[in-house]
């Protein structure tokens, strides 16, 4: 088959596939509604309960750094959609490789007759992993009513835009730093989720008035702040103009950082392969 026939096949897969894990995770969510329902609803409350405290403190003292209650509200629910969407689409593989490297999975994959990012389509859960994405959808209408701001007819596709790029920053810092499991797999295993929960806890927490040597680290070496923080700047117009285009190309230069260590990464585990099992199949 000619290349670009594999490339427009692999593509037809991936979405062929994402539409089978969608069925599958709402056939999951009509057998029993009622439970399903409730983990939801549970993870929604969740969700809320653990963003309280930044909002809370900001309906307090009337706002935090120059941010009034609402513009605090729109952070928020602005983080919560960029964890909820990226939960839903890839929670179990796609957004955590290091788990499949440190665990040997990887080499499962080299038997199968798709490419990879076609198998990382495996653990998508849009209907019953909504819960995060849902309540960050109600909290920014909230947010947009209660601030009565008159927003331009391009700002929703301003607001996608930028939601796309928070969503890029966060997947390419996971992979960038996964490429350390191709090394280490036992001590690196979860080293992707400490990157990316550690994001989505700091993400709520507004730079606005913090000290330059707190805010310069959150929006270079540790991201967060490129998640949330400055996107709702950029989206309220209360950016300067060179940092209306920052977190776009910060996207474009760690996904290039983190395709290349990636790949990098992947020679050497071909060549060294992963020594986590014994002769009788369980994990070191």
């Amino acid at each position: 088959m000619p290349e670009r026939g594999k490339i427009a096949h692999g593509i037809k897969r991936y979405f062929q596939l994402l539409a089978i894990y969608a069925r599958m995770d709402f056939a999951s969510l009509t057998r029993d509604a009622k439970f399903m329902t409730l983990v939801i609803l549970a993870d929604i409350m969740s969700n809320l309960s653990s963003i309280s405290g930044v909002f809370l403190l900001a309906w307090k003292f009337g706002g935090i750094g120059g941010m009034d209650r609402f513009e605090i509200l729109f952070m928020l629910a602005y983080g919560n959609i960029v964890m909820g969407f990226l939960n839903m689409m890839g929670g179990c593989n796609a957004l955590f490789p290091s788990r499949i490297i440190g665990r040997g999975q990887w080499e499962h994959m080299f038997i199968m007759p798709l490419p990879y990012a076609v198998q990382l389509t495996v653990g998508i859960f849009p209907f019953t992993g909504s819960g995060s994405f849902l309540s960050g959808v109600g909290m920014l209408c909230v947010a947009l009513r209660c601030m009565e701001r008159a927003l331009p007819w391009w700002w929703p596709a301003a607001l996608a835009v930028h939601l796309a790029i928070s969503m890029v920053i966060l997947v390419a810092c996971s992979y960038l730093l996964s490429s350390l499991a191709f090394y280490a797999p036992v001590q690196c295993e979860e080293i992707c989720s400490s990157v990316v929960y550690g994001i989505g806890y700091t993400m709520t927490f507004p730079l606005s008035g913090m000290p330059l040597y707190i805010r310069y680290p959150l929006l270079t070496i540790f991201p967060a702040g490129l998640t949330a923080w400055l996107p709702t700047m950029i989206l309220l117009g209360r950016a300067a103009r060179w940092e209306t285009v920052y977190p776009a190309v910060f996207a474009l230069l760690i996904s290039l950082a983190a395709a290349h260590f990636f790949k990098k990464g992947f020679r050497y585990y071909v060549k060294k392969g992963i020594n986590r099992y014994s002769p009788g199949g369980h994990r070191s």
